[in-house]
């Protein structure tokens, strides 16, 4: 339910519906399976609390991908903004990282999807699933409100139904990264129901964000796999009698699984050759090599000295590329052939995780910044971390969308420091 809906019930009653969900909550399937290496997303507590509560529903099929194991990232290497949150950002970079769980493809019976939450409903109460609602996602899943037992559409079509979401679906880098690659789900489901149609249903949000997702599919498993999509309306509620759904492939804040990654980069890879040695060729003569991920300003979150950033990147080869303006496949090609990477932290830097590994990536990101995304995918795929960082400009924009500066000398000791002179 969104704000205002919880101000319509007043605070006493939304107090007492999110008690009501955190006493419902409900394990996918049993802890010693899901969780048995570690990789719980939230306190040992509230694991205790639940080892107990497994959904009844749900069965596990297969597994989608193995967990994978606790790991010391490598130092990060940073530059510019302050020494104070320089070190700060390095030592949350290089910290050791937890074991991840493995990613289970399930059947549920009887079960509803609402506010991107899947759950159930007993002696007429919510049972919530709580890999679809892990802690760190709540600012952005709420799950479902007060009205839960109201349903506005039930799902039935010919064939078993795949549900492909987590909290970060509405953008497009968390969709490529945590999203996307758990398409490997329909080797077992079609095993399991074998000679059926399969329906993968996915919570529109954008016109250009759903056309990006339908695509990124279709590119991953090729436009002869038989899978229909289906985008469900993200205000509504919905009842399926049977629904498969694949556990997350990746921590909320800390890790993300090579197992997945890999998979990701096997499948696109297999069905881009053509265009890769199309672009192999334009690649003699050095052209497209020295990628600079750019980012229209119009988005938020720009450079506000663009101009003396591009001269000293264009001095040095680099061509200016935007994701966003270009198709899926396109952006999948132009990573892969990179020898080297320069971006501003946004949705279109998720593409490095087609980059080769041990290919320098460096990130403008503008200091403040603390999120680890783009870390863990460098780990995942065997390249080191980099990032330049800048001062933010005053403006009345939120603060995650501001205008930032980079110092071009300092990007230009970032790039001596990686080997380009």
């Amino acid at each position: 339910m969104d704000e205002a809906g919880l101000q319509e019930t007043g605070p006493d009653e939304a107090a007492a519906h999110a008690r009501r969900i955190e006493d419902g909550l409900v394990l996918t399937c049993d802890a010693a399976r899901l969780y048995r290496d570690g990789g719980f997303a939230g306190e040992a507590a509230l694991l205790d609390r639940l080892r107990g509560r497994v959904s009844r529903q749900t069965e596990v099929i297969g597994e989608v991908f193995p967990g994978f194991p606790a790991h010391d990232p490598e130092p990060p290497r940073l530059y510019g903004g302050g020494a104070a949150f320089r070190a700060k950002q390095g030592a949350a970079l290089a910290a050791p990282r937890p074991a991840g769980p493995p990613s289970l493809l399930c059947e549920t019976c009887d079960v509803r999807l609402a506010g991107n939450a899947l759950f159930h409903v007993a002696d007429g109460q919510p049972q919530v699933l709580f890999e679809t609602y892990r802690p760190q996602e709540r600012h952005v899943v709420p799950g479902p409100g007060p009205d839960f037992l109201h349903v506005d559409e039930t799902v039935a079509e010919a064939g078993p139904v795949l549900l492909l979401n987590s909290a970060g679906s509405f953008n497009y880098g968390h969709w490529l990264i945590d999203d996307l690659p758990r398409l490997r789900a329909l080797e077992a489901l079609r095993a399991h129901r074998p000679g059926e149609p399969v329906t993968v249903a996915l919570i529109s949000y954008f016109p250009h964000l759903d056309a990006a997702r339908r695509y990124s599919i279709a590119l991953c498993l090729g436009r002869s796999s038989g899978v229909s999509i289906r985008f469900l309306d993200r205000c509504k509620s919905y009842h399926f009698a049977r629904l498969y759904h694949a556990t997350p492939c990746s921590l909320p804040s800390t890790g993300k699984s090579p197992h997945a990654l890999r998979f990701l980069t096997r499948q696109v890879r297999a069905r881009t050759r053509l265009p890769r040695a199309l672009f192999g060729l334009r690649g003699f003569t050095g052209r497209g090599r020295r990628l600079f991920v750019d980012r229209h300003p119009g988005r938020g979150r720009g450079l506000a000295n663009r101009e003396a950033v591009l001269g000293l990147l264009r001095g040095l080869g680099f061509e200016a590329f935007d994701p966003e303006l270009t198709s899926v496949r396109q952006q999948a090609v132009r990573f892969s052939a990179a020898e080297i990477v320069v971006g501003i932290a946004g949705a279109g830097m998720a593409n490095t995780v087609f980059c080769r590994p041990g290919t320098p990536v460096i990130h403008l990101v503008p200091e403040g910044w603390e999120d680890q995304f783009y870390g863990e995918i460098a780990t995942a795929c065997g390249q080191g971390y980099a990032a330049v960082f800048g001062p933010r400009i005053p403006s009345d924009a939120p603060e995650y969308l501001r205008d930032f500066a980079i110092d071009p000398e300092v990007l230009r000791e970032a790039l001596t420091a990686e080997g380009l002179r």
